[in-house]
């Protein structure tokens, strides 16, 4: 997050953070720098998945972000950070694996951007390839989703509100 921007997209709900049903972990990447806040963040993530099983959970990584505005997304800065997220996100799969093989839990786990990037880097725009993102959606325990092959951003939360088990 930025600490001068508008802060977490997840309400916090403070009333269920106090009966342990609801966290929220917000690190602050542009201070701090995103390769070292999504380490702690893959950290936090895998130990709550591990010893919670949470119902849901949004885990959101911005080190290849952060490179691509800054670097453009074809040189070794955007390279060498989707290596990084790479691995936290195999390190998550992981996670998942043990909660399905230890507790026989059924998981769908779903990776997306939230946009796309021209080549050169920066931020913002309107065309085609900065507005595209790719949705990979994933079964543990269970079968994956049988979604369309393309849809509409807005059409993901009503795929997954509708997604059984």
């Amino acid at each position: 997050m930025d600490p001068a921007g508008l802060g977490p997209v997840i309400h916090e709900r403070q009333e269920q953070q106090r009966g342990y049903k609801h966290r929220v972990i917000v690190r602050d990447g542009e201070t701090y720098g995103y390769e070292k806040i999504d380490a702690e963040i893959a950290d936090i993530s895998n130990y709550a998945i591990l010893r919670f099983g949470p119902d849901v959970s949004f885990v959101y990584f911005c080190g290849a972000d952060e490179a691509a505005h800054a670097y453009g997304s074809t040189g070794p800065h955007y390279h060498e950070a989707i290596k990084r997220v790479d691995a936290q996100v195999a390190n998550l799969k992981n996670a998942v694996n043990e909660r399905v093989n230890i507790h026989k839990e059924k998981w769908l786990v779903v990776l997306t951007t939230d946009h796309g990037h021209i080549d050169e880097g920066g931020h913002g725009g309107d065309s085609a390839q900065e507005r595209a993102s790719f949705v990979i959606a994933k079964g543990f325990g269970r079968q994956d989703p049988q979604w369309p092959q393309t849809f509409a951003p807005e059409e993901l939360v009503e795929l997954l509100l509708n997604e059984r088990t």
